[in-house]
C-alpha cells in the first residue's frame, strides 16, 4: 500500500496514472513487435556484431521505430513533469525549463506518422505484420503528442484565462506541424535548438524567403497541424465526459 501511494503521489489522479501505465505497456508491446521483426530476419543478421553494425542495418529492421517512439516520449514525460511542478507550486525556473524540453521536442511524438514513408513489403516478413508495427508505432508516438499537449493545457488554463489558453494551444499545434516539416523535410533534429541554432534559423528564413518551398512547408504543417486538432478535440472530449462522470456517480 505505500508502494502505491509513494506511486500515486507521482500523479495528478489515478487517471493520469492508468493513462501512464497503458503507455508504457503498448511501449513495450511495440518493442515487441520489432524484436519479433528481427527474428523473422535473423539469417540477414548474422554478420551484425556490434551496435554500430545494428545502427547501419536500422531499415530492413525497422530499429528507428524503437528510436523515434522514444524520442515520442520525452515531450510526454515532460509535460508531466511541468504539471507536477507546476502544482507543487514550485519555482518557475524549473516549470519554464521542462516547458522548453516540452515544445522542442513535442513534433517527435507526430513524427512516427511520416515513417510510414519507409513501409513497404520486405520479404520474409509478412506484409500484414509490418502494416500492424507501423500502424501501431504512429499511433502511440500520436497519442503521447496528445495527452502532452492535454497536460499542458490544464497547466495553461491554471495561468492564463481559458481563451487565451486555447489560443496558446492551437498556437503550439501550428509549431508543432512546421516542425515535423522541419523534422522529415529538411532532417533537423529537436536538439538543433540548442547545438545549431544559427543553422536551424538561417535554414527557417530561406524557407519562407522561397515560394516553392513556403508553400510545401504551409501544406504539410496546415495537415498534420489538422490531425493534431481533431485528435486532440475526440482526446479531450472523451476524458472530460469521463471526468464529468465521475463526479455525476458521487454526486448520486
Amino acid at each position: 500500500m505505500k508502494l502505491k501511494s509513494l506511486v500515486l503521489s507521482r500523479f495528478r489522479d489515478e487517471q493520469q496514472f492508468r493513462l501512464f501505465a497503458m503507455l508504457a505497456l503498448a511501449s513495450f508491446c511495440c518493442g515487441l513487435l520489432v524484436l519479433g521483426r528481427a527474428y523473422i530476419n535473423r539469417h540477414d543478421l548474422t554478420h551484425v556484431n556490434t551496435l554500430k553494425d545494428l545502427y547501419w542495418f536500422r531499415a530492413p529492421t525497422f530499429f528507428f521505430l524503437l528510436w523515434n517512439l522514444f524520442l515520442a516520449w520525452i515531450p510526454y514525460l515532460a509535460a508531466l513533469k511541468v504539471e507536477h511542478l507546476q502544482r507543487g507550486g514550485r519555482r518557475r525556473f524549473f516549470v519554464w525549463f521542462w516547458l522548453f524540453v516540452w515544445l522542442a521536442f513535442l513534433p517527435n511524438a507526430p513524427y512516427i506518422i511520416t515513417d510510414f514513408i519507409h513501409f513497404r513489403h520486405r520479404p520474409p516478413v509478412p506484409f500484414w505484420y509490418d502494416l500492424v508495427l507501423f500502424f501501431t508505432t504512429a499511433s502511440l508516438g500520436l497519442t503521447l503528442g496528445l495527452l502532452s499537449l492535454y497536460e499542458i493545457h490544464i497547466v495553461l488554463k491554471r495561468w492564463f484565462s481559458k481563451t487565451l489558453a486555447n489560443f496558446l494551444l492551437l498556437s503550439t499545434i501550428g509549431l508543432c506541424g512546421f516542425g515535423v516539416w522541419l523534422g522529415r523535410f529538411q532532417r533537423w533534429n529537436s536538439w538543433d535548438i540548442v547545438t545549431r541554432p544559427e543553422a536551424l534559423l538561417r535554414d527557417i528564413a530561406d524557407t519562407f524567403s522561397t515560394r516553392h518551398e513556403l508553400m510545401h512547408a504551409a501544406g504539410i504543417s496546415t495537415l498534420l497541424s489538422g490531425i493534431l486538432l481533431v485528435g486532440y478535440g475526440l482526446l479531450t472530449a472523451m476524458l472530460e465526459n469521463r471526468a464529468g462522470s465521475k463526479k455525476a456517480d458521487r454526486s448520486l
